[in-house]
């Protein structure tokens, strides 16, 4: 068996969450599967294609490296063969798709409702130095996050992309308390091989090359992996600018370099180091961008930054078979992140320069083992995370800080195989937090100094139903650190105090007899404590109490052998229970970016073995604005379409694609009319786009 992976159980759906919500899922589940199963028996053959095979996919951000049956956790992953063309310009284009997940401009995603940024969006992020809620990690990884989402255009040489929903801080920790997401790169190969590509999309006149070559250095010991990445692109809205002043960069242009670099030495059987060095350079006028809500359909931006994000991660990761049952994996990594912008306004006299650095440091140390009766597995680590931050603004905006924080833990899980169908995990995560930031803004000069003790821990029940169907009910905790914030408004800087979440969830995981499709659903009921919210003149404040429950699911499978479908769906109901005493007029209110509905369905078809075409469709229901529910920040309500058709000639792949086919103007947010910004903003889906990709493998 393989060390710290849980045995053979899987879930569905059972116990009743919610009336509203229990029978519209579990019911359309098993119509599916009684539908999908009538056409399974007629034993479908497809053996030159990939069949997703929910046993197959291991899931690697739970840190226990199970199959996708096998977890309980709600969570969506697209595989190699979904990303590996240009239609989808960055990991955020991506995953806009999947079941309750919401994904605002220049954000992290938001997920089941809460929002990904919280309190560390825009320049809170820069006074107060607070983390996101959902966690970006890439092979392991933790990626920063500074304000404005920026640095993730570009999908070249990616094994998988994990999409975690709810709490996963007794795997991660820090800023992971809305969910994950994990990015697994490819590995050196011990053959040959490599590849080119060239793709071009119409409207923003995005220019994407990128190429990977892998083999052997030392035959069986030493093997390689190079990929590099080059996109060149237009912003949707060329030629705009100030008569009063010009800028002084291409205001329209954005550009991307991507450099990945893998050496893995296996000098036995037992024994693997992966020294692995990445390079990322974003800059253009990226991150958050809005238009102006008079004549929406002509783009008109209201503001325009040059943001510049550099990063250089150098990664070492050990892996040492102890014995036949136990094993150790250490990870140590070292990145040096720059991300600031220039602002070009109507006046030079307004213009504003930001530079922010960051070094981190993390070590994450982890035993992996199982009992030779094979009743018991699981996995012990240590933790360690240290950063340092410096911050420089220059122009009409002055100021500076710094920031320290480091994170110590120990987190581990156990699997208990009570019988062959029951399984009983446990898991708990220890740490303490630290940070000690200084920031001035004349006149206001401040200090935070905050350290917090953590105690996170998850109970799961595992049940096998079926061969094909298990079912489960899970319970964890999650957490994210309180800290403080500059009130532009007042003029002072203020505090805020961390948030709790307890997250209750049934799971259910079916796999297909003939391993031609899955169906997998999750029922779950969130009970936030000192929710911080993020009003929308951007002051934080924990809430008391607020209340999430809903549901997901998906379903993917071969229903011919020239058909293959996916769906998906997610349920959410908000309730802002208790808003305490500075918001009584949010008490029973909803939370922003909070859609009660939203869905998903795509079909494949192969025409010939050599020819394939595709679409899907995605709905994303309405939502508030903001937690005060006003009228004027509503936006959601809209259904984008993407056609994909495909090529595939010995070592060849041609697509062609049309995203937002029907060219929908739809509001992923709005802001009404302001002094600052007469008439309103907002942010919207990208119009219609045509591309194309031609990519060569060898």
């Amino acid at each position: 068996m393989a060390f710290g992976t849980t045995k053979n159980v899987s879930d569905r759906n059972s116990t009743r969450l919610s009336s509203r919500l229990l029978p519209s899922t579990s019911l359309l589940a098993l119509a599916i599967s009684s539908a999908i199963s009538g056409v399974h028996a007629q034993e479908i053959q497809t053996p030159d294609r990939d069949i997703t095979d929910i046993e197959k996919i291991v899931v690697i951000g739970e840190k226990a490296n199970r199959s996708l049956k096998d977890s309980t956790t709600s969570i969506s992953v697209l595989t190699e063969e979904a990303i590996n063309n240009t239609q989808y310009k960055s990991v955020s284009d991506a995953i806009s798709d999947i079941a309750n997940v919401v994904v605002p401009s220049g954000s992290l995603p938001d997920i089941r409702g809460v929002s990904g940024n919280g309190a560390a969006g825009g320049f809170n992020s820069i006074s107060g130095g607070a983390n996101g809620r959902v966690m970006t990690l890439i092979d392991g990884v933790s990626q920063p996050f500074v304000a404005d989402l920026s640095g993730d255009s570009g999908m070249w040489d990616l094994q998988q992309i994990e999409v975690y929903r709810g709490p996963q801080s007794t795997s991660n920790g820090r800023n992971s308390i809305g969910g994950a997401v994990y990015i697994k790169t490819n590995d050196p190969s011990q053959e040959w091989e490599g590849a080119a590509r060239i793709g071009y999309r119409n409207n923003d006149q995005y220019i994407d090359t990128a190429g990977v070559i892998s083999g052997p250095l030392i035959e069986d010991k030493l093997v390689f992996r190079l990929s590099v990445q080059n996109l060149n692109a237009d912003t949707i809205t060329d030629g705009e600018g100030y008569e009063s002043n010009s800028p002084d960069y291409d205001i329209d242009k954005i550009e991307t370099q991507r450099v990945r670099g893998k050496l893995l030495w296996t000098p036995n059987d037992d024994l693997s180091f992966t020294l692995s060095h990445t390079y990322n350079n974003e800059e253009g006028d990226t991150g958050r961008v809005y238009y102006a809500l008079e004549n929406l359909e002509e783009y008109n931006r209201i503001y325009f930054r040059d943001i510049s994000t550099t990063a250089s991660t150098t990664a070492l990761n050990t892996q040492y078979s102890i014995s036949d049952n136990m094993s150790f994996d250490l990870l140590v990594s070292y990145m040096d992140y720059e991300w600031g912008f220039d602002t070009y306004e109507a006046s030079d006299d307004a213009e504003q320069t930001l530079v922010f650095d960051e070094t981190n440091v993390t070590v994450d140390a982890k035993i992996n083992f199982a009992l030779p009766n094979n009743n018991i597995d699981g996995f012990v680590g240590l933790y360690y995370f240290e950063r340092e931050q410096d911050i420089l603004s220059t122009g009409a905006y002055p100021y500076y800080g710094s920031d320290e924080s480091e994170s110590i833990a120990i987190y581990g899980e156990t699997t208990f195989a009570l019988s062959d169908k029951l399984n009983i995990i446990a898991g708990v995560r220890v740490e303490r937090e630290s940070q000690s930031r200084h920031f001035v803004y004349e006149p206001i000069d401040s200090n935070l100094d905050d350290d917090t003790n953590i105690f996170l821990p998850k109970f799961v029940v595992q049940y096998a139903f079926t061969p094909q169907t298990t079912l489960a009910f899970s319970a964890r905790k999650g957490y994210n650190a309180g800290g403080g914030a500059l009130n532009f408004t007042a003029q002072e800087y203020y505090y805020y105090e961390e948030e709790k979440v307890n997250t209750f969830e049934l799971s259910s995981r079916t796999q297909f007899e003939n391993g031609t499709g899955f169906i997998s659903a999750n029922i779950f009921y969130n009970d936030y404590d000192g929710f911080q919210a993020l009003s929308s003149t951007r002051f934080i404040t924990n809430m008391p109490s607020v209340a999430t429950y809903g549901a997901e699911l998906e379903v993917h499978a071969n229903v011919t052998d020239s058909i293959e479908v996916n769906a998906g769906m997610g349920l959410l109901h908000s309730d802002i229970k208790d808003a305490g005493e500075d918001y009584t007029d949010a008490q029973g209110n909803e939370l922003n970016s909070a859609p009660s509905f939203n869905a998903n369905v795509g079909a494949k078809y192969w025409v010939t073995d050599a020819i394939s075409v595709g679409g899907s469709v995605r709905y994303i229901g309405e939502y508030f604005g903001d937690f005060t529910n006003t009228a004027e920040r509503v936006a959601g309500d809209y259904t984008i379409a993407r056609f994909t058709a495909n090529y595939t000639s010995d070592n060849w792949l041609l697509t062609a694609y049309l995203d937002n086919a029907f060219d929908e103007t739809a509001l992923v947010s709005q802001e009404p009319d302001s002094a600052r910004y007469p008439g309103g903003y907002a942010a919207v889906v990208d119009p219609r786009t045509v591309g194309v990709s031609a990519t060569y493998r060898f």
